[in-house]
């Protein structure tokens, strides 16, 4: 067995993200109702509800008050640090209209102009 050190694992050197969310079962498990909450709109049958009426359909799911703050606002990098998994935050884009480059540009508070010319493609 390798040493790898006290910085490194197995699968290269630890980085140190600022803003970075650590995705951990208990943060997950925190997150359980809202996880499913996105799946479930996700569905075309259920999406055209949530459309309809989004407050509704949150008050229906038994969202507290701050997980309804994040969905309204579209608050991408808050659901990620509140432990949603990036998946269902991924399928939500579908749902409230964002292309994953637009989730991705919200998420470092940048517009897509300015996150597609950061990465040389704008």
């Amino acid at each position: 067995m390798v040493d790898l050190g006290a910085s490194s694992s197995r699968f290269g050197p630890t980085a140190n993200l600022q803003s970075a969310a650590r995705y951990r079962g208990e943060l997950a498990q925190g997150a359980l109702r809202l996880n499913r909450f996105l799946i479930h709109i996700s569905q075309r049958e259920n999406r055209e509800a949530y459309l309809i009426d989004e407050e509704a359909a949150m008050q229906a799911w038994g969202l507290a008050p701050s997980e309804r703050e994040l969905v309204r606002h579209r608050d991408y990098a808050g659901l990620l640090l509140a432990g949603v998994n990036i998946y269902a935050i991924a399928k939500s884009g579908y749902v409230f209209g964002a292309t994953l480059l637009e989730i991705g540009a919200a998420m470092r508070g940048q517009s897509t102009k300015e996150f597609l010319a950061e990465k040389g493609r704008g």
